[in-house]
């Protein structure tokens, strides 16, 4: 006897088609989601990356009476201005090991002043690039330590160099090109010519350092800090594959690379250096992110605020520059 069996049920081809489709069409509607969800978090980090650099240059204020030097000296090798703050980062032990990690490094007093080369007695401080040495050996020492506080999440560059320093992507504001835009020429000023707020000192016997009274612009109007990343050549200092040199937060000159190097611990606000140009030698000179549509930007009352990359160039340059008598206003 034979049993008569229903029709087999189960998907044509044609419904399986479908089904795909609809899967695939549901994955492109997802992705750019999920995008927007992790560029919205690399964004919020970042913001709160620059906060918590804002409240530590603050306290190193309270404490010292003005913000850190940014770079002390410009020839021979040194620590800058993020070294200073490690302990009102809850860095305090990075910040001590880096004295076991250097052999003859500048150092400054709190506030400026005469610059002092690391209690080594005899040193003479009008001979550039003599002695030092940086223990880069086991990850790097105290100044390869990856800090994310320094690194913004959504920049692509390697944590470090590739001889070991910790990479960063929050540089000191040093204010406009007093060069009228030939940075090339800019080969004389120094921290009392700047006029932003992190100063290179470009001096082997002293260093200047801003207090708030100084900021006469006021402090909401004027940038302490501000965000770098790569420019579009892909290669050079700058470039989105270059690991091998700078920039990084221990400070502005550890290899004695001189006067030629500002731009690896500080950016310039300048119509000659827009916000993220990111082409032509210019470049690595400006500040920029990685972020749809502008950078943020840490003032110096400690706020964090967004910045176009369409502002005008006067009102970038204003922001720029702490004594102008140029209070502007940014639309939120």
């Amino acid at each position: 006897m034979f049993v008569q069996r229903g029709p087999r049920k189960g998907f044509t081809l044609i419904e399986l088609l479908v089904v795909i489709a609809i899967i695939a069409i549901l994955i492109a509607l997802l992705v750019p989601a999920v995008q927007k969800v992790r560029a919205a978090a690399a964004r919020t980090q970042c913001l709160n990356n620059l906060k918590q650099i804002g409240i530590a240059l603050h306290s190193y204020h309270d404490a010292y009476k003005a913000f850190p030097v940014g770079q002390f000296n410009d020839d021979n090798r040194n620590w800058g201005w993020g070294t200073a703050i490690l302990p009102f980062l809850d860095q305090g032990p990075i910040h001590d090991a880096l004295s076991n990690d250097t052999v003859n490094f500048m150092m400054f007093p709190p506030g400026g002043g005469p610059n002092v080369w690391n209690g080594v007695s005899g040193y003479n401080a009008d001979s550039n690039n003599t002695g030092g040495t940086v223990n880069l050996t086991a990850g790097g020492g105290a100044a390869g330590t990856v800090l994310r506080v320094y690194q913004c999440p959504a920049n692509g560059w390697q944590a470090q160099t590739t001889s070991g320093f910790g990479k960063t992507n929050y540089l000191g504001n040093m204010g406009s090109d007093t060069s009228g835009g030939n940075w090339a020429s800019w080969s004389n000023p120094n921290g009392g010519t700047m006029n932003g707020v992190l100063l290179q000192a470009n001096n082997n016997t002293y260093s200047w350092a801003v207090k708030v009274a100084q900021i006469t612009d006021g402090s909401s109007n004027t940038v302490a800090v501000g965000e770098v990343t790569h420019n579009s050549s892909g290669s050079g200092l700058y470039g989105a594959n270059a690991t091998n040199t700078f920039p990084i937060w221990a400070g502005g000159n550890p290899n004695n690379q001189g006067q030629g190097r500002q731009h690896n611990y500080f950016r310039l606000m300048d119509p000659a250096y827009p916000l993220n140009l990111r082409t032509t030698a210019n470049a690595d000179r400006c500040f920029g992110s990685d972020h749809e549509g502008g950078s943020h930007f840490l003032f110096c009352d400690g706020t964090v605020r967004f910045v176009s990359s369409t502002i005008d160039a006067v009102t970038y340059t204003a922001l720029g520059t702490r004594a102008g008598d140029d209070a502007v206003t940014l639309p939120d």
